[in-house]
């Protein structure tokens, strides 16, 4: 499964800027140090998660145009696989995914490098059908194993193999002596978040593997419960994870010193927003999901606490991170802290902010 996605990766990073829906900029893929190019940036998110809402936030609120940067549109790339090879092939600057996909590019390229954290917590949920929880008679309060052996048997959706997703499930069902792909069923639905929902709907799957905002809106929507939450405190051992990031390369890094840290700083100052401003956030939440209030602030009241107060990563979430995807199966040696988090480039970024 590891090399399958790396190979993935390396071919994707060879295709033109075409490939990925984007255009080239002054006709060239690779970073420019220009003058009149260096606090021009490049920026793509896999999907509007719930993850990548800082950098709506820094939008809305004028924060990247305050630290002088011209950005265009940020192209929504659908994968975590083609977001990190576009920034793999210079054609995009910085990526906002997850931490696995940080992790994959850097088995193909050392100079891999992450600039901040989006979310110090794995935002996936299991949610399952109203007729599971019935059947099994299982309840939120329930012990862990005891969820757990309430799949077993069970037919559970997810984006895709390699995916986070994915691998929740293989966690899971490790954690308590089983393997989920002889002891459940797992669906690859993709990333339509609508899709997955009308496949819970129909009885096509027993459960979802997705991330917020889907458990919410299975709720929301009446079809069912969110079982088991990492953010919630389900899983203790993945309590503190980051897992929502930005990251780049050390060429860009070296391009662009001057936008990589302003980029770091219009998030920082939107990850504070979020939280100092909650009734702001909330509203700008609700126009960045078009999910409705109610959803919205399921959504925010869920995802609040292990949303970023601040980009700085500390290595105590980056071991969590790294353990959880060793003792998943998504890689089998993890980068060093040191290694792979951009540490003296945040903190120059960071001595700089002001409010």
């Amino acid at each position: 499964m590891d090399l399958t996605r790396r190979q993935t990766l390396s071919l994707l990073a060879s295709l033109p800027l075409a490939s990925f829906g984007i255009a080239a900029c002054g006709g060239s893929s690779t970073p420019s140090s220009s003058s009149g190019n260096n606090m021009t940036l490049r920026v793509g998110q896999i999907s509007k998660s719930i993850a990548y809402f800082p950098f709506f936030v820094a939008d809305q609120q004028g924060f990247f145009k305050k630290e002088g940067l011209s950005m265009g549109p940020r192209p929504l790339l659908g994968t975590g696989a083609k977001l990190a090879a576009a920034v793999e092939s210079g054609s995009l600057d910085i990526g906002g995914g997850v931490i696995t996909d940080a992790f994959d590019m850097a088995i193909v390229d050392s100079t891999a490098r992450i600039l901040g954290s989006l979310v110090n917590g794995y935002y996936v949920d299991v949610a399952v059908s109203n007729s599971l929880m019935q059947k099994s008679g299982v309840t939120i309060s329930s012990p862990l194993a005891d969820k757990v052996k309430a799949l077993v048997g069970k037919k559970i959706g997810i984006t895709g193999p390699g995916s986070g997703t994915e691998a929740l499930m293989i966690y899971l069902f490790r954690q308590q002596g089983m393997n989920v792909q002889r002891d459940a069923t797992l669906v690859n639905l993709g990333s339509n978040n609508t899709a997955a929902l009308g496949a819970l709907k129909a009885g096509r799957v027993d459960g979802l593997s997705f991330f917020s905002p889907v458990g919410q809106e299975v709720e929301a929507q009446g079809l069912g419960s969110i079982l088991i939450s990492p953010v919630r405190g389900d899983i203790p051992s993945l309590q503190g994870d980051v897992h929502g990031v930005f990251y780049t390369k050390q060429s860009v890094i070296d391009a662009k010193p001057e936008a990589v840290q302003a980029f770091i700083r219009a998030v920082a100052l939107a990850e504070a927003y979020i939280h100092d401003h909650p009734d702001n956030a909330l509203s700008l939440l609700e126009k960045y999901l078009n999910l409705g209030a109610t959803t919205s602030k399921a959504v925010l009241t869920a995802m609040g606490p292990v949303l970023a107060t601040s980009p700085q990563i500390s290595q105590q979430a980056f071991k969590v991170a790294a353990q959880f995807h060793v003792q998943s199966g998504l890689i089998t040696v993890a980068p060093s802290y040191s290694s792979m988090v951009a540490e003296s480039t945040i903190s120059k970024a960071l001595s700089g902010l002001s409010h």
